[in-house]
């Protein structure tokens, strides 16, 4: 019987499963990395919709990616910890007001540190990854490793806010995450949120490595941030939709062209034309790309009491 995570409801729709040794060989291929610990010998993932609250959700749930595995990551991929992000700059203006900011999941501590410097609040922030917390607090800036669930405990109603950029979708036991968040938050504070969009471009890949398993765990939209009112004492203030990025514009053009069907001659000019037109078009256009929906969704909830 499998049920919602979100809902506790069986009303589920399985979407497809994925099997595990051909994941395996496609993270060592795609960046040599062993994931087959991480996925403890099941034998498939399976990818469901919880069909009241529209979320997606991966089970099992203990194939959620190990510290290890970030660890590669952030030494493979430079672009990992993007010490700026597009949510950033949304967030900067929403937390104008704020005096007591927590970021949970902060990597190296860029954004606490930009809190500090553009807004004056006191920001400090959450982080598992051992080796980014090393790096913030050797250049000062207040990460720590505590355990989310324990500092809601201990310090309930603390903050005027608390930002998570693209770290929900990696928890498989989100919900009781978004408890602790809000424990952790005063009336009338503010939470912010960022993940992966599952409606916008991307939901074309065939094979996105990156949002499943180990590395993702569930699969978000508006209408599930909509749904999260209904649960928990919170109200959607507001929510952004990331124009395309830049650093976005191939992945976007292959991901457009894979869905054409082949025509021979054609398609190479065709080809052809994205190469030498339209990428350099789309690259140098800010104002092009903000009619393309991009990768990130942004929600402002407020905490009602």
């Amino acid at each position: 019987m499998t049920i919602s995570p979100l809902t506790n409801s069986q009303d589920v729709t399985l979407l497809k499963s994925i099997n595990s040794d051909s994941l395996i060989l496609e993270w060592k291929n795609g960046f040599n990395i062993d994931i087959s610990k991480d996925l403890k010998q099941h034998k498939s993932i399976n990818l469901y919709q919880c069909n009241e609250s529209k979320l997606r959700f991966f089970l099992p749930l203990d194939v959620a990616g190990s510290d290890s595995l970030y660890e590669q990551l952030e030494e493979k991929c430079d672009w990992y910890y993007m010490p700026r992000k597009w949510e950033h700059d949304i967030a900067i203006k929403d937390l104008k007001d704020c005096s007591e900011v927590l970021e949970v999941g902060c990597g190296r501590g860029d954004f606490v540190s930009r809190i500090h410097k553009e807004i004056g609040a006191n920001a400090q922030g959450l982080e598992l990854n051992k080796n980014a917390v090393a790096y913030a607090q050797n250049v000062g800036i207040p990460v720590t490793d505590k355990n989310i669930h324990e500092l809601a405990e201990e310090s309930p109603h603390s903050f005027n806010a608390i930002c998570t950029f693209q770290v929900l979708e990696h928890i498989p036991e989100f919900k009781n995450f978004l408890a602790s968040l809000i424990q952790l938050l005063k009336t009338d504070g503010k939470l912010i949120i960022s993940v992966p969009n599952y409606l916008s471009f991307t939901r074309y890949c065939n094979n996105d490595l990156l949002n499943q398993p180990p590395h993702h765990m569930t699969q978000w939209s508006i209408d599930t941030f909509r749904f999260l009112t209904q649960l928990f004492p919170i109200q959607l203030e507001s929510y952004h939709y990331e124009p395309l990025a830049e650093y976005h514009v191939e992945w976007y053009l292959d991901i457009q062209m894979s869905r054409l069907p082949r025509f021979g001659l054609l398609t190479r000019i065709l080809n052809k034309g994205v190469q030498f037109l339209i990428k350099p078009l789309l690259k140098k256009s800010h104002f092009l790309r903000k009619f393309i929906t991009g990768h990130t969704i942004y929600v402002c909830f407020s905490k009602s009491f």
